[in-house]
């Protein structure tokens, strides 16, 4: 039997899509021409958040292996690239937005009351399979943004919040680390000793500044202390346990250790994709905080200091988003822990010569 020929549009299913912009401003007898951009935006919206967790479920799913394969490791790194150029897709698409007026969104704005972005449920999965804290989530209100959602919606959510979020698997990823230690050498000791000669090198050499008015020496040496205290709780299981029960860690102190690592000695071989990847992360979610700020940007400029159509203070709740909402804030705190690589500890021979690869071992 001849095979039946496959047509474009219904490959594409294009009768489905191209007729699912139904204007609301029509059916109320009040055309509003900018209503369907506002329409078709905010679909292509949905498609691009579609395929975000189309990348993020594979990649949580190949990075959260027991054993994480280098070849899986690269497949990873290509999948959140491909979701940074989404993210810059996606807040390009503000500025088509912009091209619509305050006074023309206001043709049909009542139109949409009580629905809100806040409902977008495919919105609400990304930020829970990047894996936002819940506990420092801005709510719109005391029944929190779940009770937005329709019951089939929250189920599906909350199906997603069973499942392991980008930010568990990286972390477990980082924790099960090699490299770290070997026969009687620890990263963590080597380091430690490193930032303690730093510190030690630094109050010599600030006693040996005559021009220092006394307020000025007290003011220099209580900043050489605050470093140090900050680089002392990284190096200390308790007081890094003390700092994550006041919220100011998320990350383990095994993960962050292990981040570390990598991060200083990136320009081994086998630590340069863990490196990219790190970064690449860590640049997705700066990108989703600029998501955020691109869109609060819009709403100040759309409808200005109005109430959203869904009842939240708009601006307000979407300008708090942009800080509160972070993921992976830990991993780019490791700037603060950087020494200047004439300070960096060398790796035992060991293990440098395991993080090169095999063909360059002479």
């Amino acid at each position: 039997m001849e095979q039946t020929r496959l047509y474009y549009s219904d490959y594409l299913q294009l009768n489905k899509i191209l007729s699912a912009q139904q204007l609301r401003s029509s059916a109320a007898g009040t055309p509003a021409h900018e209503e369907m951009l506002f329409i078709i935006v905010h679909q292509a919206f949905e498609l691009w958040f579609k395929q975000l967790l189309w990348e993020l479920r594979d990649v949580i799913t190949r990075i959260g292996q027991d054993y994480v394969p280098e070849s899986d490791v690269g497949i990873a790194l290509d999948r959140v690239r491909r979701m940074l150029v989404i993210m810059d897709l996606l807040e390009r698409q503000f500025d088509v937005l912009e091209t619509m007026t305050p006074s023309q969104f206001m043709e049909f704005r009542d139109q949409l009351y009580p629905a809100s972005g806040f409902e977008s449920v495919q919105f609400r999965m990304v930020e829970v399979a990047l894996g936002v804290d819940e506990r420092t989530r801005v709510q719109i209100d005391a029944a929190g943004y779940r009770a937005r959602l329709r019951q089939e919606d929250r189920a599906a959510l909350e199906d997603v919040a069973r499942q392991p979020s980008l930010f568990t698997a990286i972390e477990r990823w980082l924790e099960k680390m090699p490299f770290m230690e070997s026969g009687g050498y620890r990263f963590l000791d080597a380091y430690r000793q490193a930032v303690e000669r730093i510190f030690a090198h630094d109050r010599e050499e600030l006693a040996k500044v005559t021009t220092l008015s006394p307020d000025e020496r007290i003011r220099q040496q209580e900043q050489i202390a605050r470093l140090e205290a900050h680089f002392a709780a990284l190096f200390d299981e308790q007081a890094y346990r003390t700092l994550q029960e006041r919220g100011e860690k998320r990350l383990s102190q095994r993960a962050t250790l292990a981040a570390l690592f990598i991060t200083v000695y990136a320009n081994y071989p086998l630590l340069q994709q863990p490196y990219r990847l790190l970064d690449a992360v860590l640049e997705l979610d700066k990108r989703v905080s600029m998501f955020r700020f691109r869109h609060a940007m819009m709403v100040s400029r759309m409808i200005g200091q109005r109430t959203g159509t869904g009842g939240s203070s708009g601006f307000d709740y979407l300008m708090a988003t942009v800080l509160r909402h972070r993921v992976f804030a830990d991993l780019a705190a490791l700037s603060s822990y950087i020494l200047p690589s004439s300070h960096v500890p060398p790796l035992p021979d060991d293990i440098a010569h395991k993080l090169h690869f095999v063909a360059e071992i002479s």
